[in-house]
């Protein structure tokens, strides 16, 4: 072979770890050098002007790929019994649970999930994943997720002994998915809101959250991030496996997660039978003693629970369809295929395209009842100060209601319900009116175009 240059010795370590007595020591996989040789490559010759955006798109271009591949190796994969896979997953989990606490980390659950090796390819394994519900310590209690993961496992590979899905079908939701992807935001859309919520999670401007932080801002954030969306965030965001999530980390991930499972969700979405099916589930159990009406309140926080996808303004605007009574209950039988209609509608792609466009073509000089955002804040600040004084800030639900129903604006029934179903009295009944003037204009212009 050729001469090596002088002073340059051979490496030692070994091509498969690298160690340091500063951290712990870790396995570099197989065949990162190749791909890192490979990125580094593209990287140089396309020279994008954002490497995170662009390496997630590199990246997921490379894994569609990959799971072609990998389909062709899933058929030798062993098939269990549901028994046997059920006791398969709760030995491994057992013997990973040192502490006996029933609860894993993250990083651990996961470990678990490739150890068991289940004949699912890589986007089944995200999607049950995301079955797999974090709690408010950043960790997953395994007992329940057991017997969902065999029944979610079992029905993948009866699915698969099937035909699989059109691809004209999965290509056309997952355009729908990338363009347009949540409730009405594209990627700049998504990624300008997530920094706005991270930064305000992130009091100590660290530039990173905690995972049970970061669990905490997605769950509260309004942008009707369904459970699985939020699971399968969590699963995929601490690319560093430090218990810290970063922005750089998160945002060039964000997106793309989000498509696939949204992908998904367009593929099985349910007809409006269903949903109204679904809600007079709900609101049948709110109501044990079957009097047929039940709170605002309760309505809005059960249409909430119920994981449709909705942000707090559709929420609102799904509201607005019932009429609540003097004492603020609803007769919620008459309304619900009417709320059914509506809750399809709102989470349909087309529809929310044009929803866009109708406010994009009015946005910067938009009006409702020939009032700008500044000037109806004002009309409806006057008319709940001129009703308490101007000092108490508060009103009760009843004169709060008469201010809407009276005001110079001229609001509807529809609107005054709507209005209504985004505050909340405290415990001796009163309702501080000030979120309500400042997010009233956002919710009557999406009204207004709705209608």
């Amino acid at each position: 072979g050729r001469a090596r240059p002088a002073g340059r010795q051979p490496c030692s370590c070994p091509e498969s770890s690298m160690a340091s007595k500063y951290s712990k020591d870790f396995k570099v996989p197989k065949d990162f050098p190749s791909v890192l040789k490979a990125f580094t490559r593209e990287v140089l010759r396309s020279q994008p002007a954002n490497i995170y955006e662009f390496g997630a798109d590199y990246f997921t271009t490379l894994l569609e790929q990959l799971e072609q591949a990998e389909a062709l190796q899933l058929a030798e994969r062993p098939k269990l019994s549901s028994d046997e896979l059920e006791r398969l997953l709760q030995t491994l989990f057992e013997e990973a649970d040192a502490d006996r606490s029933g609860a894993l980390s993250i990083g651990e659950f996961k470990r678990v999930i490739e150890a068991a090796n289940i004949p699912l390819s890589k986007r089944e394994l995200t999607q049950l994943l995301a079955e797999a519900d974090v709690n408010n310590d950043g960790e997953i209690d395994y007992a329940e997720f057991v017997p969902l993961a065999v029944e979610l496992v079992q029905g993948a590979c009866a699915r698969a002994e099937q035909a699989d899905a059109s691809e004209e079908a999965e290509a056309a939701a997952r355009f729908d998915a990338e363009t347009f992807m949540l409730h009405g935001m594209d990627r700049a859309e998504l990624e300008k809101m997530m920094m706005t919520i991270f930064q305000k999670a992130d009091t100590d401007g660290s530039g990173s959250l905690g995972l049970a932080e970061f669990h905490n801002c997605i769950k509260e954030a309004d942008l009707g991030f369904t459970r699985k969306e939020v699971n399968t965030l969590m699963h995929s965001v601490d690319l560093s496996n430090d218990g810290e999530v970063s922005y750089a980390e998160f945002v060039p991930l964000c997106f793309s997660l989000l498509v696939e499972i949204m992908k998904t969700e367009l593929m099985q979405a349910q007809p409006p039978s269903e949903v109204e099916n679904e809600l007079r589930k709900l609101f049948g159990g709110a109501d044990p003693e079957g009097s047929g009406k039940i709170p605002m309140s309760t309505l809005r926080d059960l249409i909430k629970s119920a994981d449709f996808g909705l942000t707090r303004l559709q929420i609102h605007m799904v509201l607005a369809e019932a009429v609540e009574d003097m004492e603020g209950y609803v007769k919620y039988e008459s309304y619900v295929p009417a709320m059914a209609g509506l809750i399809s509608r709102l989470l349909d792609v087309e529809a929310a395209k044009e929803r866009k466009a109708m406010l994009e073509g009015v946005s910067g000089g938009a009006r409702v009842h020939g009032c700008d955002a500044e000037s109806l804040a004002r009309v409806l600040r006057d008319a709940c100060e001129g009703r308490d004084g101007g000092s108490a800030g508060v009103l009760s639900r009843g004169d709060l209601r008469a201010v809407l129903t009276s005001c110079s604006l001229g609001l509807s029934p529809k609107e005054v319900t709507a209005l209504m179903s985004s505050v909340d009295a405290d415990e001796s009944g009163m309702v501080a009116y000030g979120p309500l003037v400042d997010f009233a204009f956002k919710l009557l212009l999406h009204l207004e175009q709705q209608g």
